[in-house]
């Protein structure tokens, strides 16, 4: 995990293309078409991608490969060699998604033979392009192989910085299991949860139990109206995936640890100050 050039946090969207109209709304129209719990018509999914992914239209393109890495039983066949092609092509077109993807799919030894390079120099790549997945993801190995905290945090920082709830969740964990610090812990499952994080939710309605699991348990007061209320935004986000909760925090702050306050660090602070 040698890094030899410095860190600087750049976001995704300053190095996205825009998108053809007529592409994008084949594309909405396959995603909603392919949304959970609903009987999908895959032959249409697909066709609808694949028109979008002939206008250049990445974000198909990365749900099209989606589909062929792992396939659909009676939907769409596996189909590794095509899911490697659209990364290829996102990558061709400059696409920081597709950076990340290949290098995942190098990592996870998925059908790439005789990688030009590893998998970690496309993650690099797409996180110097503001990947938010693969910062997260370089985040986590500074952190956690590299013990490199401090550049691990800027790594993860800068994708929840964008918006991406598993960049939040990831920088729960850490203060829950490395720093033993709740209340920042908790802010940061909170603002996961706000961005449609599923762990994240499952969290938040255990925290306030009167008992609650010994793995998730960071000891705040049982609070019955709170775990109600978390209950109620985790069945929301089942239902509807996309769901999300931008004004969660402002509307729903989070109280104070019994022991901790608001930050294990700071046991005087407070949020107002």
């Amino acid at each position: 995990m040698a890094d030899f050039k410095p860190f600087v946090c750049v976001h995704e969207k300053d190095y996205l293309p825009s998108l053809d109209p007529l592409a994008d709304a084949w594309y909405r129209e396959a995603a909603q078409l392919a949304k959970p719990d609903t009987l999908r018509p895959w032959d249409r999914i697909v066709e609808l991608y694949s028109k979008a992914v002939e206008r250049d239209h990445w974000k198909a393109m990365h749900n099209l490969a989606a589909l062929y890495r792992t396939g659909w039983p009676g939907g769409v066949e596996k189909d590794t060699q095509k899911a490697i092609d659209l990364y290829q092509r996102m990558i061709d077109l400059n696409i920081p998604q597709g950076f990340y993807n290949m290098g995942a799919i190098i990592g996870n030894r998925a059908g790439v033979k005789n990688p030009a390079t590893d998998g970690l120099t496309f993650l690099d790549k797409a996180a110097r392009m503001g990947n938010p997945a693969a910062l997260t993801e370089l985040g986590k190995q500074h952190i956690y192989i590299g013990n490199k905290d401090s550049l691990g945090l800027q790594y993860t920082q800068c994708a929840a910085d964008q918006g991406y709830g598993q960049a939040y969740y990831e920088l729960g964990s850490y203060y829950e299991i490395v720093k033993s610090n709740f209340p920042i812990a908790l802010k940061h499952y909170q603002l996961a949860l706000s961005q449609g994080h599923n762990l994240a939710s499952l969290i938040m309605t255990t925290v306030f139990e009167k008992e609650s699991p010994p793995h998730m348990a960071m000891w705040y007061s049982p609070d019955e109206e709170l775990k109600k209320f978390y209950t109620d935004l985790r069945t929301q986000l089942k239902s509807d995936p996309d769901i999300r909760f931008p004004n969660l925090m402002k509307d729903h702050p989070l109280p104070p640890h019994p022991t901790q306050g608001y930050d294990a660090e700071r046991p005087d602070w407070k949020p107002d100050q």
